[in-house]
């Protein structure tokens, strides 16, 4: 016990702010932080090692953050979301068009394997820069930007298939 006292000790803060930085709210990042060491404290003897404790406990953390999301059905229902983003126009034809590409881009995109699927959302619903998803992953903001083009291409070779197919 004393060791996972230490554990939280060193990574209390990089964690909490790691959260901050994903859900720009002190108290949610301060619930999902004390949520991410107790599930860490009842896991940490299935911890193997192949990662940094810090990545492990981040991980653990991002993992409750998108639970929560689910949760509240701003992660799973993106048609919602676009149907928000598209701009009105006079033309009502070529508003529901626009509208139902949306959806299907969305629906499509709600598809995608991870990290494709969350990296297509925190780009294109989230509008966060490949610098910010390269960090929410711990990874280079390049990685996040060709993590990115591969996932809107997939989308947009599986939409084409399904046109092509009606």
């Amino acid at each position: 016990m004393e060791e996972f006292e230490e554990i939280y000790r060193l990574y209390f803060t990089d964690v909490w702010r790691y959260l901050l930085k994903l859900t720009h709210d002190e108290n949610q990042a301060e619930e999902i932080t004390a949520e991410t060491f107790f599930r860490a404290m009842n896991a940490i003897d299935r911890f193997s090692g192949k990662s940094s404790l810090k990545t492990w406990l981040c991980a653990i953390a991002r993992n409750i953050w998108l639970d929560q999301l689910r949760e509240k059905k701003k992660y799973t229902d993106l048609s919602d979301t676009a149907m928000m983003r598209i701009p009105v126009n006079d033309d009502h034809e070529h508003e529901s068009e626009m509208k139902l590409q949306a959806s299907a881009v969305m629906q499509t995109a709600a598809k995608l394997k991870e990290p494709y699927r969350t990296v297509f959302h925190l780009r294109f619903v989230d509008n966060q820069s490949f610098k910010q998803i390269g960090a929410y992953f711990g990874k280079s903001e390049n990685w996040a930007c060709v993590t990115c083009h591969r996932a809107r291409e997939t989308v947009r070779r599986e939409i084409n298939e399904n046109e092509q197919g009606m």
